[in-house]
């Protein structure tokens, strides 16, 4: 669709451009060109900027695109008018005056809208890479906050607890010192700290903030990174503009969810499923939080397990058909064999089970989900986040271990839920919960929202402090009427004891030097609106010696065809000549011996010029010899006034190469 709008724009342009010069009585519709064509160039720019890897690329191309479409849009506006309004010229000088003036405040207003980093966005991973000292030191102040004036909400219930845990104390790092290598899900723990890496803000929790789905299932390596799926390729992808998703979806229990995220990352995390992504814009004064990422998604509102008092039906025939990729269990025998074994268990102990929970309804897709979760009561959870879960690593942790973080619990629950017909897959990112907001990350909060103005936009009951404690990989199930949802595979696992539970961990924050201003006023970028204007000037100076030198080789060549038509040309390109040469213009009512009278004492050549000139212009030859010799004499008068006038010197050749005045003559 993308391609195809483009090429219709670009064919509803060259359609104005038709009637503006062959039919003008419907020409003021191509008042709409310039918008049309600038449309055009936008999403070419907008497509230099669709991932890391083009932009990176085409880096220096971008800025000329955005170049680019400032001059086709003024230029092509000019254009227009002066088609419109051909009796204008004559007025010319007061018409550029107002066309320049008009033309500078769209391109200053146009500019300052415009973040001032949005053209060079470099994305910078890391500026500490070899400096291993990261020294963090206890924070005893309270941050101006207040336990007891703090009015958060309770928050639902996610990752399971120690709640007999000590409880963290909050450290800070500088920020000229924070770890910029992109820390995620809680490392090992050996420092037994978990650092910030973004601050979210919503006003509903918890949010499941994903960047990739993995839904290709491989019988060795387990499940995989989806290349097709559309919303991997979001989290990656650069906008100039805001995406927008049109299709249409008829989930019930979604409501709209807008998600503000001030991060250490360059990659988008959001919540499914995203509806509106506006342009990550880059900080310069928020300390190690370089990236802002503001995005608006259709979220189910309300627990998932709460749909078990609600009828459901199974898949139908066009949704197993569209969902076969999330339905495949292309695994071993004997891995079939172990995973069928606790699949089957599991199901037996919930049809015994579900008879005596009240108000339940029949659901048979979402059942077989909590059945599956039921089914790891018994498994014991803890922080670790490695990422890696072979299927080898899922049979020993059904079979033998019995105990993993969220990436074994995640992977083995989508894996059951396939293998019992439920479409299903994993999606790793952060989760901002209420329930993993303990004092120091409340204090930790409060400190960063004082320092960072950006923040003090939002409620402070509405921020989440996300560290990398906080990463995380949960599955999706596919329940019929709802669409895809996220669920929380470790609810019913055993908690995590001391600093298994890696939110126990020191939280540390960046400290924001205290001597750096911050202001709400967005810098002017004086160094693009420069370029841009240099980019302007050089393209309008390329165009007109192009003009120039082009009509003048246009004339030399027709001045071969000789005879009248030759000495026509001839007495043009001699008039583009000596306004080169620094002559006076001739004025349009002059004829060609008035104007050689403008020459003074020195007229001589000119006025012999002149006489030959009209006398093949006007004159019937019954002898061609005689005209060819006459142009013959015409050429050696045109070669004598060239010399004639001739500007001496280095300085002459170069005001003759770079002067533009025959361009008056147009």
């Amino acid at each position: 669709m993308g391609t195809l709008s483009i090429f219709s724009i670009g064919l509803l342009a060259f359609t104005l451009s038709f009637l503006l010069f062959h039919h003008p009585r419907f020409g003021k519709l191509s008042f709409f060109e310039p918008f049309f064509l600038a449309y055009v160039c936008l999403r070419l720019l907008a497509f230099s900027r669709s991932t890391e890897e083009i932009a990176e690329i085409s880096s220096s191309l971008t800025q000329f695109l955005m170049a680019y479409t400032v001059v086709v849009f003024l230029l092509s506006s000019c254009i227009v008018y002066i088609c419109l309004f051909p009796l204008s010229i004559q007025k010319i000088k007061k018409e550029a005056v107002i066309f320049g003036s008009s033309a500078l405040a769209i391109l200053f207003l146009f500019l300052f809208l415009l973040s001032p980093n949005f053209i060079s966005n470099m994305m910078i991973d890391n500026l500490l890479e070899g400096r291993l000292d990261r020294r963090t030191r206890e924070v005893d102040s309270d941050w101006d906050y207040n336990e007891s004036n703090s009015d958060r909400r309770q928050g639902r219930p996610t990752l399971p607890r120690d709640s007999n845990g000590r409880q963290p104390s909050l450290r800070g790092l500088s920020e000229y010192d924070w770890p910029l290598d992109g820390r995620r899900g809680g490392g090992s723990g050996a420092d037994n700290q978990q650092y910030t890496v973004m601050v979210v803000a919503s006003r509903n929790e918890p949010v499941y903030m994903g960047s990739a789905i993995l839904g290709t299932l491989d019988p060795i390596e387990g499940f995989l990174y989806s290349q097709n799926e559309p919303f991997n390729r979001l989290s990656g992808q650069r906008f100039f503009v805001t995406w927008i998703d049109n299709e249409l979806v008829y989930d019930m229990g979604r409501q709209s969810w807008d998600v503000f995220a001030l991060s250490t990352l360059s990659l988008k995390y959001m919540p499914y499923r995203p509806i509106a992504i506006e342009p990550t814009i880059q900080s310069e004064n928020t300390g190690p939080f370089r990236f802002i990422h503001n995005t608006v998604s259709n979220v189910h509102h309300g627990n998932p397990t709460d749909l078990l008092f609600r009828a459901g039906r199974d898949l139908n025939a066009r949704e197993r058909e569209e969902l076969g990729a999330y339905l495949d269990v292309p695994l071993f025998e004997d891995d079939l064999e172990i995973f069928n074994e606790h699949l089957n268990r599991v199901l037996e102990n919930w049809a015994r089970e579900r008879d005596t929970i009240p108000g339940i309804r029949p659901n048979p897709s979402l059942e077989i989900v909590i059945a599956i979760l039921l089914g790891f009561s018994d498994f014991q959870y803890h922080i670790n986040m490695n990422y890696s879960a072979s299927i080898s690593d899922l049979v020993n942790f059904i079979q033998n271990t019995r105990e993993g973080d969220c990436v074994e619990f995640s992977h083995a629950a989508a894996l059951l839920a396939r293998m019992a017909g439920v479409p299903s897959r994993v999606v790793t990112g952060y989760l901002a919960a209420e329930s993993l907001q303990t004092e120091a990350h409340l204090r930790g909060l409060a400190s960063l929202r004082n320092r960072l103005p950006v923040l003090r936009q939002f409620a402070f009951n509405d921020l989440f402090l996300v560290t990398d404690a906080h990463g995380h990989a949960w599955p999706q199930f596919y329940i019929p009427g709802y669409g895809w949802l996220d669920f929380e595979s470790t609810s019913y696992a055993i908690p995590p004891m001391g600093f298994g539970d890696g939110n126990l961990r020191d939280v540390v924050i960046p400290l924001i030097d205290d001597n750096q201003l911050f202001s709400n006023v967005r810098a002017f970028p004086w160094r693009a609106l420069g370029f841009i204007l240099g980019c302007i000037a050089a393209s309008l100076l390329l165009i007109a010696y192009a003009l120039r030198y082009g009509i003048e080789l246009r004339y030399r060549i027709k001045t071969k065809i000789g005879g009248s038509m030759g000495a026509r040309y001839l007495y043009l390109l001699l008039l583009l000549k000596l306004a080169s040469e620094g002559k006076p213009i001739k004025p349009i009512s002059k004829t060609a011996p008035e104007y050689a009278e403008m020459f003074g004492e020195t007229n001589d050549l000119f006025k012999h010029f002149a006489e030959v000139y009209t006398e093949i212009r006007y004159r019937t030859f019954s002898d061609k010899s005689e005209e060819e010799k006459r142009f013959s004499i015409l050429k050696n008068s045109y070669s004598e006034i060239l010399l004639f006038y001739k500007r001496k010197g280095i300085k002459g050749l170069i005001l003759r190469i770079f002067s533009l005045r025959a361009l008056k003559y147009l």
